[in-house]
């Protein structure tokens, strides 16, 4: 609750127990009026005594009405504002009735009278200090315009004592306002200590909360993923086994567990990747990097990706997009398309999945459209929520760990791309998203610049890899051989600057893990290589760390940064990218 809300709440809660008050005593304050009339008629004419009495008795049945439509609206503070205002007004239109009467009613002939007029005066000038307790403005426009009437028509008089007394009533006017100012400076600070140790309260109470969904989070990751990863593990080393076991001849029986193979591969893969995109995204360790494209290229893309999967499950997949230019991050709305194709292909049983971009005034809407059996309306905000998986497709056990939407939504929030979902049961779903439209100019002059890249295998190059694990050295040095990549792989920085000829020219490509046991770590790695050849060399940091700290470290060194493990064909494009992107 910011400043300004604390005031208005602290002024409202002062005058909800003010307004019942004039109802209860509306008949009692009529009662000093009629006083007076009785008192001064003798002295008075009529007339005027009668119209000031009518005046005041409908100042009196206004504030009375103005109570009870407070009370039968059942205000808050938010809207208590123009009954605020109202009460001001009824309570200066009262006061100007007793400054008239101040001046009209003082009798300079009659002692007995004018004791009389004093008294009442002064009593209501001082006994009124309470309402400025509740509210100042309200003491202000009432009791101080009767204090400064009465002291101006004894100033009027002329005569000495008078003059005194006079006087004696500016003491008193002044003392009036200074206790006045104390008592509401007292109570609203009461008020105020009141109303911000309650937002303190609630704070603490809610991030006692985001704490406690945390680690209830991470309990659920590790009682997720003791099961739902054991399972592809487990299935792996059966075919290992297996593979073992099979004869030589029988090459057909090889493939086939390959392929297996591959595919737990795969859905262990998917898994961690899961994790390791919602740490990165808990640890800020995903910046976006947006730039201006076709979003029809990226939709065909991804049709030509999902189609075999589509045809496997027996559904239909279609693409349908008008060459239209957004301004976004590729790779992480890439990521975030991803999710939300393998998700209503996964669930959608019979039909199929259509993919499209429309292009509408402002912004290109992007939408993934299935015919699945839809998400129950008091589920589709769980279904955004780590680890929930929705049933209604009740399958495999690929389903994976409940991330997919999760990261959706993150993703969006990080890119500031609007999400929203529309779905019936039996009917699908369609998930929608909002990406603001780009240049066509500046994205022909990306296509532009990525169509002078060379290929890989135009020229050799020599990648240095830095890693403390054999198995992952010896993996690398077989991959990017195979790549045409002339490769210097090493455990240390010491030890790969042993291994290279003193007139080793500088590398084109360092690839270095993040955390390594001897020596500087990858991002010192780099720095010192840099230093060494006198050039700045492209680096990648590869990591499988989920720790935020270096996480965020990576992040601001400047280096490219990806998690373990690395899709093959991800790491031949980073490779490809990183070579020649530098030129």
């Amino acid at each position: 609750m910011s400043a300004l809300d604390i005031e208005e709440r602290i002024t409202f809660e002062s005058l909800s127990p003010y307004f019942p008050s004039l109802r209860r005593w509306s008949i009692v304050t009529a009662i000093v009026p009629l006083t007076v009339v009785i008192v001064l008629w003798p002295r008075n004419e009529a007339t005027l005594l009668i119209g000031w009495l009518l005046a005041a008795m409908a100042g009196i049945y206004a504030k009375y009405l103005l109570s009870r439509h407070y009370q039968l609206h059942a205000s808050r503070d938010k809207s208590a504002s123009k009954w605020h205002v109202g009460l001001l007004l009824s309570t200066a239109f009262m006061g100007s009735l007793w400054v008239i009467a101040t001046f009209a009613f003082f009798d300079e002939h009659s002692a007995p009278h004018q004791v009389f007029m004093i008294t009442v005066a002064v009593t209501l000038g001082i006994g009124s200090i309470t309402s400025g307790t509740h509210w100042l403005p309200l003491y202000y426009v009432y009791g101080v315009p009767i204090l400064i009437a009465l002291i101006l028509r004894l100033a009027f008089v002329g005569s000495l004592p008078y003059l005194a007394l006079a006087c004696l009533m500016v003491l008193a006017l002044l003392t009036a306002i200074n206790i006045a100012k104390q008592l509401n400076a007292t109570v609203r600070s009461e008020m105020r200590l009141h109303y911000s140790s309650a937002d303190l309260a609630r704070e603490l109470q809610h991030r006692t909360r985001e704490a406690q969904e945390a680690v209830f989070a991470k309990s659920r990751i590790l009682a997720t993923a003791s099961h739902d990863l054991r399972q592809p593990l487990h299935a792996i080393s059966l075919y290992i086994d297996a593979l073992r076991d099979t004869p030589k001849h029988n090459r057909q029986e090889g493939n086939r567990i390959f392929r297996r193979l591959d595919t737990c591969l795969g859905i262990l893969r998917k898994q961690f990747d899961g994790i390791l995109d919602i740490s990165r995204l808990d640890a800020n360790a995903v910046q976006p990097e947006p730039y201006h494209f076709d979003i029809a290229e990226c939709l065909e893309g991804l049709e030509r990706e999902y189609r075999e999967e589509a045809r496997n499950r027996h559904l239909s997949l279609r693409m349908h997009s008008s060459r239209t230019v957004v301004y976004s991050d590729r790779a992480l709305l890439e990521r975030i398309l991803r999710n939300l194709i393998t998700n209503a292909l996964r669930y959608t049983n019979t039909g199929g999945v259509l993919i499209a971009s429309r292009r509408r005034k402002d912004h290109v809407l992007i939408q993934v459209i299935d015919t699945g059996s839809g998400i129950p309306p008091d589920k589709q905000e769980t279904a955004f929520i780590e680890f929930q998986q929705l049933d209604n497709a009740g399958q495999e056990q690929e389903k994976g760990l409940g991330f997919g939407l999760a990261i959706v939504r993150r993703l969006c929030e990080l890119l500031g791309l609007p999400l929203s979902l529309r779905s019936r049961v039996g009917y699908g779903s369609t998930f929608e998203i909002r990406c603001p439209l780009g240049s066509e100019a500046q994205a022909e002059n990306h296509v532009k610049h990525d169509a002078n890249h060379p290929h890989a295998h135009d020229r050799q190059k020599l990648v240095l890899v830095i890693d403390d694990d054999p198995s992952v050295l010896d993996a690398m040095h077989t991959l990017l051989s195979r790549w045409g990549l002339t490769v210097i792989v090493a455990e240390s920085l010491v030890d790969m600057l042993q291994k290279m000829p003193e007139s080793q020219t500088a590398p084109d490509l360092i690839l270095t893990d993040l955390s390594l046991l001897k020596g500087p770590d990858g991002i010192g790695i780099i720095s010192q290589l840099r230093d060494h050849f006198r050039t700045n060399i492209p680096g990648v940091l590869i990591s499988g760390t989920t720790d935020p700290d270096k996480l965020k470290q990576a992040r601001s060194s400047g280096y490219r940064l990806v998690q373990k493990p690395i899709n093959p064909s991800e790491l031949r494009s980073l490779v490809q990218h990183q070579l020649y992107a530098h030129n």
